[in-house]
């Protein structure tokens, strides 16, 4: 009960700051810049696409524009970490890429040194995000291996 009281309230500090910049900012003479904002409010694991997703002109300072995204190309795609409202600017820190493979599955890994390859299967460790390096564990022999995550979903081990 709590952490939703407080998830609110930092949801009503996030818009409350983000207006006194607009506010302060129109004094300062700061010209409106466009932000992408939720249509409905965006639950934790929400994957965002072009359906809930508008741009909305808003007056900000060199703060908002560093700690929000200003490109709805920049959100699309996204996944959310946290609930996002509706109508409001998404803060930088609160989406993630989404996940190629979650922990527990399996997954292709793929040893490369030169012109050797040699492929195995084994258990991923951690959720895998394109260009990341996860741990995975070898199913044949139990070796755990460090790799980085590829856009087809394998683990790649260099030697």
């Amino acid at each position: 009960m709590s952490s939703n009281i407080c998830m609110i309230a930092c949801r009503l500090l996030s818009l409350a700051s983000l207006a006194l910049a607009s506010h302060s900012a129109v004094a300062e003479g700061e010209s409106a810049t466009s932000f992408p904002v939720p249509t409905v409010t965006i639950q934790t694991g929400d994957v965002l696409n072009e359906d809930l997703v508008v741009e909305r002109r808003l007056i900000a300072n060199d703060i908002a524009l560093r700690t929000y995204y200003t490109s709805r190309d920049e959100v699309i795609g996204k996944v959310a970490r946290r609930p996002l409202a509706a109508g409001a600017a998404i803060p930088v820190n609160a989406l993630r890429e989404p996940y190629t493979f979650k922990e527990g599955e399996r997954v292709v890994v793929e040893f490369i040194s030169g012109g050797l390859r040699i492929r195995g299967m084994a258990l991923a460790l951690q959720p895998g995000i394109v260009g990341s390096m996860v741990r995975a564990r070898n199913v044949d022999t139990g070796i755990i291996v460090n790799g980085v995550v590829r856009p087809d979903g394998r683990i790649e081990i260099g030697g």
